[in-house]
């Protein structure tokens, strides 16, 4: 028998967290989903699972750094364009009904590895640029 998919929820239970539609993906799926709502420093359980349900900047990039497939929710345009337009857009899942959802994994390597590319020093080099203009 296969052994069952484990994914983690990192936030706060609200509804722009999309919490309700991460349960309701994790039972379409069969996927174990143990929830971390307000636990300080959460991001360290990341590597024992197979999906991280996400989707906040920084908990993205720290399933992606951790190797772990993020999987995020949007419930409004503005959040479907700032996943759609992130660099990480290739590398995560992005829903907004749970029932049409397809969990096919991106390329978490390259994902992994981006994102381990990335500090507050370039962070800061690209708003000052970004100032400029």
């Amino acid at each position: 028998m296969a052994q069952s998919k484990t994914a983690i929820f990192i936030g706060r239970d609200h509804p722009d967290n999309g919490l309700a539609e991460y349960r309701r993906l994790a039972k379409l799926h069969n996927i174990k989903l143990d929830e971390y709502v307000g636990v300080p420093n959460a991001d360290k359980y990341l590597p024992k699972y197979d999906y991280a349900f996400v989707s906040r900047y920084l908990s993205i990039l720290e399933a992606l750094s951790a190797g772990v497939q993020a999987v995020a929710h949007y419930n409004n345009q503005i959040k479907f364009d700032y996943l759609n337009m992130a660099p990480f857009a290739k590398f995560i899942v992005i829903f907004k009904d749970p029932s049409e959802v397809r969990l096919t994994k991106t390329d978490v390597k390259a994902g992994q590895t981006w994102a381990k590319s990335q500090t507050w020093d370039k962070m800061a080099d690209i708003y000052e640029k970004l100032w400029q203009k």
